[in-house]
């Protein structure tokens, strides 16, 4: 078994998604490949080429990569895949989008969204919104996955001794219709995908200021992500890069901190995974509740001011 894990880097650095994902490579095989995207990578390389399990570092560095844009690297990325039998990308906005890409030019199926690897052919998913876990096996000859991140240990041991550092050309093959525009970061809290901790707001914040000041306020006192329900983020109090639930992110934090959330089936499939549920309501026959480990009933803008008091 040869595996390969595609991942892109943040501020120069690694991408935290690479520790859980070298965790789901290594129930496959004790070694694996990682072949990292962007530009000016050398910090990252070497970051990567010293973390245990790592067999050798893929660079693919470029000007054009400082934004990658899955329409024109699916192409070589799907050449380079031929070599492996499995190739994992993290369950991001990234990873969606570009492993079914690859999956199109290589004309085979993809498995979506993995929390767990039974065998090298077989893997567990969610389904129906998360009510249903299921076994999917894969008869092709090259696995395609992305991972649930959140499902897979984060922590790795340093290597004795650095792995290979290979770069390789990119190809330059550019779409002519698809380029980057900008980039407005709206949100400069926790990756919200990696967070240990998560601070989600529902629509009974009220309004944006409501919402910036009770949930970033006390996330960023918790050095916490920030997340919120779809009719927050509908309302406009957050932006969609928080919405947590069956059509947002899937999260397993640590701690979840639900407030002012009732507990919608929709978000719950965003949450239920988490290791500690925290909720504050004023209904206590809110959903919410039957999947909290500790509830408080009571008024969020009474709760909230008080325990970032609290903290201070």
């Amino acid at each position: 078994m040869k595996t390969l894990i595609i991942t892109t880097i943040i501020n120069g650095k690694i991408n935290q998604n690479l520790l859980p994902l070298i965790d789901a490579a290594g129930k496959i095989s004790d070694y694996c490949d990682v072949l990292i995207l962007g530009h000016n990578l050398t910090t990252a390389a070497d970051e990567a080429a010293n973390i245990n399990g790592i067999n050798s570092v893929l660079t693919l560095d470029s000007t054009e990569l400082e934004k990658p844009l899955a329409e024109n690297i699916a192409s070589q990325l799907a050449e380079i895949s031929k070599a492996y039998t499995h190739v994992m990308a993290a369950a991001d906005s990234f990873g969606k989008n570009l492993m079914p890409r690859i999956a199109g030019v290589l004309e085979i199926g993809q498995i979506s969204e993995i929390v767990k690897v039974v065998s090298p052919n077989i893997f567990k998913k969610f389904i129906y919104a998360g009510n249903v876990l299921v076994e999917v096996e894969s008869l092709e000859d090259i696995k395609l996955l992305t991972v649930r991140t959140s499902n897979f240990d984060s922590k790795r041991e340093p290597r004795a001794e650095s792995a290979k550092i290979i770069p390789i050309a990119y190809n330059n093959i550019i779409h002519p219709n698809i380029k980057w525009q900008s980039e407005n970061i709206v949100d400069k809290t926790v990756d919200l995908s990696s967070a240990k901790i998560v601070i989600s707001g529902g629509r009974s914040l009220g309004s944006k200021e409501s919402f910036d000041t009770h949930i970033r306020t006390l996330a960023n006192k918790l050095n916490a992500a920030v997340g919120a329900t779809r009719a927050a983020v509908e309302a406009g109090f957050a932006p969609n890069d928080c919405q947590v639930g069956q059509t947002g992110k899937v999260v397993a934090p640590q701690v979840y901190l639900a407030i002012g959330i009732s507990g919608a089936v929709q978000h719950i499939a965003g949450m239920k995974d988490s290791k500690t549920v925290i909720a504050i309501n004023t209904d206590q026959t809110a959903p919410i509740f039957e999947h909290a480990d500790y509830g408080i009933v009571a008024d969020l803008f009474d709760i909230v001011p008080e325990l970032y008091n609290k903290l201070t």
